[in-house]
């Protein structure tokens, strides 16, 4: 599913109404790729870079889709008996700064 949020984002130049779509399917199904993503974006997106190779904006693209995660995933993946630890570098994605690489549950990671 992550591949195909990508391919979506870069040919309509956009990625809010993609988002918007999947966070409102209701589905166990719609979960697990939701987990499956988070997993794969992750490392990336606490390195503050977009998770696939963008042909512009990709900055934005990038706070946009950390924000979102940061906001909607949580409650979905406590269903999906994800580890604790992607919970918290799923949080981590929203925050900026100090309290970002300050925050005890930071994973260390070298970027």
């Amino acid at each position: 599913m992550h591949e195909v949020l990508a391919l979506c984002t870069e040919a309509s130049a956009t990625l809010g109404p993609w988002l918007h779509t999947w966070e409102a399917l209701d589905h166990r199904v719609a979960d697990q790729h939701l987990a499956a993503a988070a997993a794969r974006w992750e490392y990336d997106l606490l390195g503050d870079r977009l998770p696939w190779d963008s042909m512009d904006d990709a900055e934005a693209r990038c706070a946009e889709l950390a924000s979102w995660l940061a906001r909607h995933a949580p409650a979905r993946l406590r269903g999906q008996d994800v580890p604790e630890e992607l919970l918290h570098r799923i949080r981590l994605t929203g925050l900026n700064g100090p309290a970002r690489w300050e925050d005890p549950h930071w994973p260390d990671y070298r970027y």
